[in-house]
């Protein structure tokens, strides 16, 4: 549920997208889909290596549209430096240019966010949990503080259960909950906002 993080490889390419590729071999689940907006420190899957599974985020750099990539909807075995999916960077040609930092960021770009707010973002598609049982407290409510690390809720995706967590880059250490928009057991999809932050 809260995997350790490790940075995938980017490089630009001729052309102007940047390739995203493993950083190890292994089996690589949970991909974004066509069409993402993804920043530095987006989750981009996990990799299955050698009985353990860690959370795949993009480094420092690597911004843009996912445009191409292998099947996103089974694990696919990766090789080290496979190319796992291109981007196209933001105010490239043929990629729409955005307002303010929201594809940096990770957030959609019409999320209709007041100034100085962040979205926290579903990392992929799956079932939104608030909280850790059906008897147990949601892990916030509108009002609640929150510091880097801190439980925003689950996502569950085939039977496993992803802690989305508050923090990541562009957000402070600290932040006030404004409003939590998906209900216990609701669908999301990857990149659906499920709070906002202030």
């Amino acid at each position: 549920m809260n995997e350790p993080i490790l940075l995938a490889k980017a490089e630009r390419e001729a052309d102007g997208r940047i390739a995203v590729r493993s950083p190890l071999v292994g089996t690589w689940i949970e991909p974004p889909h066509a069409g993402t907006l993804l920043g530095p420190g987006s989750r981009i899957g996990l990799i299955a290596h050698l009985n353990r599974r860690l959370a795949l985020v993009l480094p420092d750099g690597a911004a843009g549209r996912v445009v191409s990539g292998l099947p996103g909807d089974r694990a696919v075995a990766v090789e080290y430096a496979q190319v796992l999916f291109e981007l196209t960077p933001v105010g490239a040609a043929g990629s729409e240019a955005l307002e303010g930092d929201a594809c940096a960021l990770g957030h959609p770009a019409d999320a209709g966010l007041s100034p100085g707010t962040r979205a926290v973002v579903s990392p992929t598609d799956g079932v939104f949990y608030r909280r850790a049982s059906p008897t147990d407290p949601p892990f916030v409510e509108a009002g609640s503080r929150v510091r880097t690390g801190d439980a925003i809720g689950l996502v569950e995706v085939m039977k496993t259960f992803n802690l989305i967590a508050y923090g990541g880059p562009g957000f402070p250490p600290e932040a006030e909950v404004l409003e939590v928009r998906c209900a216990d057991a609701q669908e999301v999809r990857a990149g659906q906002i499920l709070a906002v932050v202030r």
